[in-house]
């Protein structure tokens, strides 16, 4: 059964035109996929990331992904997210916060990895949680060099102190969120993951000052393509 974004009612106010993609109906474009793309690229764009896997584990993490094959590449540190791969090939981002760490994987590859977690979870002693997350919240992506700073200017939470690979997880209007400075795209950008009932207020804040702060709504045609520029498709 294909997965309905939590942002799709504001991708329709924007126009967007629907496609399937890895299991998600999501945006293949709002109308230009060229200037989207340049958006992405020279400005700032706002793309959906609820196709990508998104995994929660808290305890003992060091244990369960070095007996999974994850190696990370660089040490994992309070409030920061850096890359990783699994075996030597998967494409990875992992970030630690206070007891949780924060996995995330690209689309189609978060089901194997759970279940691989589960099952070497089951045999430690104390075993860590492990919580598949990419179901029950939304992740939303404002890429691009200005990116940050238009952000900055738009969420109700202060960002001076996030710098890039940083990692923040903050309680607003009863919600939990994670906040990561960086992108897919190995440029600077901020991600929001949100849990699935605020997805039409996170992202219809960001829709509002779209034409203020001249952030373009980009489909997953113009992000695939850069995607696949950069080997991770």
């Amino acid at each position: 059964m294909t997965k309905i974004s939590p942002f799709h009612q504001i991708h329709q106010t924007l126009g967007a035109a629907f496609e399937e993609f890895d299991g998600w109906h999501l945006p293949r474009d709002f109308g230009s996929p060229q200037t989207e793309q340049n958006a992405l690229l020279n400005h700032c764009a706002a793309v959906d990331l609820s196709s990508f896997g998104r995994i929660s584990v808290k305890g003992d993490w060091q244990p369960l992904l070095d007996k999974a094959g994850i190696q990370l590449s660089a040490s994992l540190r309070e409030g920061q997210w850096c890359w990783a791969a699994q075996n030597g090939h998967a494409h990875l981002r992992i970030g630690k916060i206070g007891s949780e760490v924060l996995i995330l994987t690209l689309p189609g590859r978060d089901r194997a990895l759970l279940s691989r977690l589960g099952q070497i979870a089951a045999g430690l002693n104390p075993p860590p949680s492990v919580l598949d997350l990419s179901d029950s919240t939304g992740m939303l992506g404002l890429y691009g060099p200005n990116a940050f700073r238009s952000a900055a200017r738009i969420v109700p939470f202060d960002l001076e102190d996030l710098q890039p690979e940083g990692l923040m997880k903050i309680s607003l209007f009863m919600f939990n969120l994670f906040v990561l400075r960086g992108s897919w795209l190995d440029s600077d950008g901020l991600e929001l993951l949100c849990p699935a009932s605020a997805g039409t207020l996170a992202a219809g804040s960001i829709a509002k000052a779209g034409q203020k702060y001249n952030i373009t709504p980009a489909g997953m045609t113009a992000f695939r393509e850069l995607l696949a520029q950069k080997n991770l498709l």
